[in-house]
């Protein structure tokens, strides 16, 4: 297996803000700004974003987000692989993304789950406050943990991260949409 790490380019925008040259957001930020929108440039993009906090349910919550939000959005086809995506994404930056202040410290930082809708793609983006890289292996035969990534990587057609050191890194993975 090996990882995709941002492995797309930047996607021009349509006719009349071509020449400002633009850049859609597919992966990196465009701009070094607090508002996420600005930042990955999806004014006008249909996006969605939770707070999820670190408690036993963060992934329920997360499942319960995404379904929710592709309801909306009549995405019914690719929910399923979807909410597997995002869970395995926030699970793993529950498990290994947050700062190590203690095992017991109560006041672990959130993560946030971002979904946003592209022209041809659905992009999943979970942000902790970790630093450490995601690494794809493949996990032992009888292992029940290190499946996450391996999950990611069967179900989106690309997947990579985005540090933002030292302040945490993004894990994205992009979900093909159906074709209508």
């Amino acid at each position: 297996m090996t990882l995709r790490r941002n492995d797309f380019q930047p996607l021009i925008a349509p006719a009349g803000r071509a020449e400002r040259g633009l850049n859609l957001f597919l992966g990196e930020p465009v701009a070094a700004t607090p508002n996420l929108a600005v930042r990955t440039g999806l004014g006008s993009t249909r996006f969605a974003a939770h707070r999820i906090p670190v408690t036993t349910a963060c992934c329920y919550e997360a499942r319960q987000f995404t379904r929710r939000a592709l309801t909306d959005w009549k995405l019914h086809s690719i929910c399923d692989d979807t909410v597997q995506i995002v869970s395995e994404l926030v699970a793993n930056a529950v498990r290994h993304g947050q700062p190590h202040r203690g095992r017991r410290s109560p006041d672990k930082p959130a993560v946030w789950l971002a979904l946003a809708l592209r022209p041809q793609t659905l992009l999943c983006v979970v942000r902790d406050p970790g630093r450490a890289r995601p690494r794809l292996a493949a996990p032992p035969l009888l292992a029940e943990r290190h499946r996450g990534l391996p999950i990611v990587n069967a179900l989106s057609g690309a997947w990579g991260w985005t540090s933002h050191s030292p302040s945490g890194k993004s894990v994205w993975a992009r979900v093909a949409l159906p074709h209508v």
